[in-house]
């Protein structure tokens, strides 16, 4: 679209074959459309792999230019994505592409001229460009694991051998702790080497845990990458603790066991790391005791983000993080996501019980006073056979594989289980149990594009459809009354599940609650709520959770009305 602006007979198809070339080219680009810019650069690694031009220093200095002109554009998009990640999904998509290719150019690019370098090692104009072209198509390795990390996926053990023949091969060449920097970064710029960006790229694997959110990622990230600099490979360990890679193998970091060995083996001791982390959380506890303003919730948030991170880069861990004894079993299972999904799906079931029942059920009143014994599930036969459970439902693609008593894992094949995500609600009837128990998404991990597993926390085993409607002011002028309600005070409705007290196994909660969606939240605000016998104005109150889709409230009945 700006070809316009050059001259006739300049090929702009392939702008990255100087800097000066490269210079020109990008001052046409859209200056304010980051996405824009993005897909002209496309573009131009488009051009550059179809041009039959070699690649030559020259280029090699046209692409670091062009790295050093996007960076502030890629900070961008990965800021865009990490903000709209649990609101946006769709635009968040988008966001998350635009990086990622981006990020699969650039290494693509590098890589190339990587392999031309090593052709060339001999040659003058080559040999200072070496360790350079070493260390960006690793730290562009590290960027796509953290695009990775930031939905629970995995790499590929190819992608693995890929990253660590890079690593032997600069070792080899003895260029793995040389420092480098952009071109044009400025004298005061951070210098890196290979060594320190393939550390931080085993590190950002390990951060996928499946208990944080792409913001939390995202700063631990941040945090992992100044702190790391002080690390180091060894090829002989320096303590019994910490962890080992293979550079001749196919996967990440691993826990040390007494029995790793080997002359392919480097041994990484976290230490330094660990220590790093206690100190933050040591002050940004006392900063936090001293601290009551704006900033207090954020010290909060990132001392929990940092007690996240310890387990997973410390150099032993001591402890089990699972509150409960966990039980293994297979069981097939059916789940439905997300609020929407569940209201529908139970509101079906009540629909077809209330047929066979005379009165209708007075759920709200029930569950809340009843004064008997609360009614226990019955124990599942962890022995049953996978044929016998298998047997219950007709498309057997949900499995739970553990549980407790107050979580379970749940498992998903056949792409199934994209949909999941961290703090996403769900329902899970398990072909063993009657009943479904409603549950939040803790953990994720995306283990391929097929397959999912998800740690979820049970907080209701009991817990009931309702349809709520939003409560206007009376208008005398236009007021009349139907089945004992004024019906101008009735507003438009939504649907919201009812969680009779005590709910949540783990920290039992004895009041009266509701899940509705977030938008429909406010504290204090007035809903009217329908059963089958009454009319009960109820106000939300205090939050225990909330998440982008749905919040769960609190609520107190303010007014009872018998329906006529």
């Amino acid at each position: 679209m700006f070809e316009f602006l050059t001259s006739p007979g300049k090929d702009t198809t392939d702008p990255l074959v100087s800097a000066k070339t490269v210079s020109v080219w990008l001052r046409q680009l859209p200056a304010l459309d980051v996405i824009g810019r993005q897909q002209h650069v496309m573009k131009a690694f488009d051009g550059m792999r179809l041009s039959r031009k070699p690649v030559d220093p020259a280029r090699v200095l046209a692409l670091q230019f062009l790295d050093s002109a996007l960076g502030a554009d890629r900070r961008q998009l990965i800021k865009q994505y990490v903000e709209n990640a649990e609101t946006s999904p769709k635009l968040a998509e988008r966001l998350w592409q635009a990086v990622h290719e981006l990020t699969q150019g650039f290494s693509a690019a590098y890589q190339g001229a990587l392999e031309e370098g090593l052709s060339q090692a001999a040659n003058s104009r080559w040999k200072p460009l070496i360790p350079f072209l070493f260390t960006r198509f690793t730290h562009y390795a590290g960027t796509d694991a953290k695009l990775r990390v930031y939905r629970y996926e995995r790499w590929i053990p190819a992608r693995w051998a890929d990253l660590h023949r890079t690593f032997l091969r600069a070792t080899e060449l003895g260029v793995e702790r040389a420092p480098t920097s952009l071109a044009g970064a400025g004298a005061n710029a951070t210098h890196w080497t290979l060594e320190q960006e393939y550390l931080y790229t085993l590190l950002v694997h390990q951060l996928n845990t499946g208990n944080m959110t792409p913001g939390e990622i995202d700063w631990a990230c941040s945090q992992l990458r100044a702190w790391s600099r002080r690390l180091a490979l060894d090829a002989v360990p320096r303590s019994p603790e910490g962890f080992f890679v293979d550079i001749a193998g196919r996967t990440g970091l691993q826990r040390r066991t007494g029995n790793d060995s080997g002359s392919m083996l480097r041994y990484l001791d976290t230490s330094p790391l660990a220590d790093q982390i206690d100190r933050a959380v040591a002050a940004l506890h006392g900063a936090e005791a001293t601290d009551r303003g704006p900033a207090a919730p954020i010290n909060q948030q990132r001392v929990a983000i940092l007690e996240k991170v310890r387990p997973a880069v410390a150099p032993s861990v001591l402890n089990d993080l699972r509150r409960d004894p966990r039980i293994a079993c297979k069981v097939s299972a059916r789940v439905r996501i997300g609020l929407a999904r569940i209201c529908r799906e139970l509101a079906a079931k009540d629909a077809a019980d209330a047929a066979h029942e005379a009165g209708g059920a007075e759920q709200i009143e029930v569950y809340a006073v009843a004064d008997t014994p609360r009614g226990k599930r019955p124990a599942p036969d962890e022995h049953d056979s996978l044929v016998a459970s298998l047997a219950s439902f007709s498309d057997p693609m949900w499995q739970v594989k553990d549980r407790s008593v107050a979580g379970l894992r749940i498992a998903a094949s056949g792409g199934i289980g994209q949909s999941l995500a961290l703090g996403g609600l769900v329902a899970v009837r398990q072909s063993d149990v009657s009943d479904f128990v409603l549950g939040v998404v803790r953990r994720l991990n995306k283990v391929s594009n097929e397959e999912v597993e998800a740690g979820v926390s049970i907080i209701a085993e009991r817990f009931v459809p309702v349809t709520l409607h939003t409560r206007r002011e009376p208008r005398g002028d236009l007021g009349f009354v139907v089945n004992g309600i004024e019906v101008a005070t009735i507003g438009s409705r939504f649907d919201a599940l009812y969680l009779p007290p005590p709910s949540r196994p783990d920290k039992p909660l004895a009041v009266k609650t509701l899940i509705v969606p977030t938008s429909e939240y406010s504290e204090g605000r007035s809903v009217i709520l329908m059963t089958g016998r009454s009319i009960y104005t109820v106000a939300m109150r205090a939050l225990v959770e909330q998440r982008a889709e749905w919040s769960w409230t609190t609520i107190q009945i303010l007014e009872k009305k018998a329906r006529v």
